[in-house]
């Protein structure tokens, strides 16, 4: 089975990821595949600089991904630009470990942690959507202290994401991480029960 991990900002997705792992899941972190798309040589690497200049690189050759993190969070078309560019690589990337994970755990539950599963529409690729969210006002105190935002800062990047409501309506479980760890725990426990035993 395949899981379609995803969430709201700041809900706490990783944390839900690590207990599923923790219960026998294998995890593919999409963040992580982002990362891997855009090292030095990468074909993707060279579009992102082809489209934004050198600018856009550390004196080592990496890319500056907290200044290409406020480019596109102020501008949606800069955003829309450099989404055209990488997703198809990370597409084709976890396209290619999960035809892996299937041939060699056929009966393994595989969960794709991907913040914009929704938005990108691969939703279609999973056989279920588990949605992670949590209240606004918890929302904004981890996004502000995880990423160094002002209020403002925040509310823009909670608004750049589809709406919770819509996000909801793709979704087969939802897990409410608003709470304590434990709680967020036992929900985990309950759903992977049932999935497991169906």
């Amino acid at each position: 089975m395949i899981i379609g991990l995803t969430g709201v900002i700041a809900s706490g997705k990783s944390s839900v990821a690590k207990y599923l792992q923790e219960l026998g899941a294998t995890v593919i972190d999409a963040d992580h595949v982002a990362r891997q798309v855009v090292y030095p040589g990468t074909p993707a690497l060279k579009e992102i600089v082809a489209s934004f200049g050198s600018g856009i690189l550390h004196s080592d050759g990496t890319l500056n991904r907290p200044k290409l993190g406020a480019m596109i969070f102020e501008d949606a078309a800069v955003r829309k630009q450099l989404d055209a560019i990488i997703h198809p690589h990370i597409e084709a990337a976890l396209d290619e470990q999960v035809t892996v994970f299937k041939e060699d755990n056929p009966s393994g539950i595989l969960v794709l942690e991907i913040p914009l599963l929704i938005e990108v529409g691969w939703q279609q690729k999973v056989d279920q959507v588990w949605l992670v969210t949590v209240d606004e006002e918890v929302q904004l105190k981890r996004l502000m202290e995880r990423d160094k935002l002002t209020l403002p800062q925040a509310r823009q990047r909670i608004a750049s994401q589809i709406p919770l409501q819509e996000k909801k309506k793709y979704s087969h479980i939802i897990i409410d991480n608003s709470y304590t760890p434990e709680n967020t725990r036992l929900q985990v426990a309950k759903y992977w029960q049932q999935i497991t035993s169906a």
